[in-house]
């Protein structure tokens, strides 16, 4: 079963997704090019041609992101992108190495879920249904989710957690790919996140105890040694549940770029 139809969100964030899943089968040799199940990216300043890459990224998926940019050259870049016509936006670059491994066992040997909830490692084996009400969840939240076929852990080594109460309804997610290039010199990070969690049971540390299984997860059973997500300046919830995790801030940011024509109002994902 491959799953072929499994995309969540808005009409234009699904649209986002089946294009870049046809586009990976074109791009998917390339080390300047990663893909994390919701869109093909960029890793870094791959050059002078960065802009013009970027922007055609952009206009055939709806929307592209570059991962570990200099900060340095973030606004020189943006500026260009939007004198293409393009809207541009940036997320704080948090990375985390062994300190957050190590951190993340001490939250596990802390803390505990709530009894009525169980966790659940997506695979080809879960329900359509609980995929679903996962990534509806994810989205009630502001967070754009990766295709089903990603999250049951099929096209990109990694792995998708969600939490789920006894009737099965979605409380709370993390999860992580390693979707670097080998070639990319960034191939033991993992694109990691996704630290979603019901409003009403919010308090409860359930976030915080799936962003630290999955670390300890991605860290034991698939080699990954770095930790990266981006977050909005601001966003202190987001920012300190990571640093507890132990991931913090660095000298790259992520910026995100898309085409107006689908995203009037310029942001992809929280």
């Amino acid at each position: 079963m491959r799953f072929k139809d499994e995309f969540f969100g808005s009409e234009a964030q699904i649209t986002v997704s089946k294009r870049a899943c046809e586009l990976w089968n074109l791009c998917s040799g390339d080390p300047r090019f990663s893909y994390n199940g919701r869109m093909v990216a960029l890793n870094g300043d791959i050059g002078p041609e960065t802009v013009e890459v970027m922007a055609a990224a952009a206009r055939l998926q709806g929307a592209v992101t570059n991962h570990f940019f200099p900060e340095s050259q973030a606004n020189k870049t943006s500026s260009a992108l939007e004198a293409l016509g393009l809207s541009c936006n940036r997320w704080e670059f948090y990375h985390g190495q062994k300190k957050a491994y190590e951190a993340s066992k001490d939250i596990l040997a802390k803390y505990q879920l709530p009894d009525d909830l169980a966790v659940e490692r997506l695979s080809p084996e879960t329900s359509a249904k609980k995929i679903a009400d996962l990534a509806a969840m994810a989205a009630d939240c502001e967070v754009m989710v990766m295709s089903g076929r990603v999250m049951r852990g099929l096209d990109i080594e990694g792995i998708t957690l969600g939490a789920f109460d006894v009737s099965g309804a979605a409380i709370s997610s993390a999860w992580g790919y390693k979707c670097y290039h080998p070639e990319s010199g960034l191939s033991e990070n993992a694109f990691w996140g996704g630290l979603t969690c019901r409003p009403d049971r919010r308090g409860q540390k359930v976030a915080l105890i799936l962003g630290a299984m999955s670390i300890v997860a991605l860290w034991e059973d698939h080699g990954v040694r770095g930790f990266c997500t981006g977050i909005t300046a601001g966003n202190m919830s987001s920012i300190a549940v990571c640093e507890k995790l132990g991931v913090f801030p660095s000298d790259w940011v992520g910026l995100g770029v898309t085409d107006p024509s689908m995203f009037q109002g310029g942001r992809l994902t929280k």
